[in-house]
């Protein structure tokens, strides 16, 4: 939980995942992005790092037996896009770290939410909501491909080209080589 002093002067609580309370300043300007959870008895606001947090927390909240609480948890135990990976891989194993995920909320959370990341994946730690990882996916998922099939070739493109600049038509070309 941090407290954030508004330009205006207005306090506000928000509850934070845990390791971000320790990359916050201790003053200054900081930009979090909120969700405000209204309830009959209560309002909590809820602040992330990225827009992409923030989403995954919202779709970690549609899981049966997943409340805000423990959506929080999971993103302070686990970066982002390893918690993506184990819910797209089925990898319990890595959800039950978490403290309060057990093997059935790990099981429930895999399979309930396993298709709905198709927009939040990544490749070697590039986002595949940007450029032309993004494109290039897209334009073997309009080829016929699956999903995973696409994400996977396109992973393997990237890593078979290296760091270099990836130009979408190149990643398409070599990506094909991996289908």
């Amino acid at each position: 939980m941090v407290e954030v002093l508004a330009s205006d002067g207005l306090g506000y609580e928000i509850s934070v995942p845990t390791g971000l309370v320790d990359r916050l300043p201790a003053s200054g300007e900081i930009e979090l992005h909120t969700i405000l959870l209204v309830r009959d008895d209560t309002m909590e606001l809820f602040g992330f790092e990225s827009s992409r947090d923030r989403e995954l927390f919202q779709r970690l909240r549609t899981v049966g037996g997943v409340g805000p609480r423990l959506a929080l948890a999971i993103l302070g135990a686990l970066p982002t896009d390893r918690v993506v990976q184990a819910i797209r891989g089925k990898d319990n194993a890595t959800l039950q770290t978490v403290s309060g995920v057990g093997k059935k909320t790990a099981e429930r959370i895999a399979i309930e939410l396993t298709d709905k990341l198709d927009d939040m994946g990544v490749v070697d730690g590039k986002e595949l909501s940007r450029g032309p990882i993004e494109a290039a996916v897209q334009a073997l998922r309009s080829l016929g491909y699956g999903s995973a099939e696409a994400e996977d070739a396109v992973r393997r493109a990237v890593k078979s080209l290296g760091d270099c600049d990836l130009g979408t038509q190149e990643l398409i070309k070599n990506a094909l080589q991996f289908v």
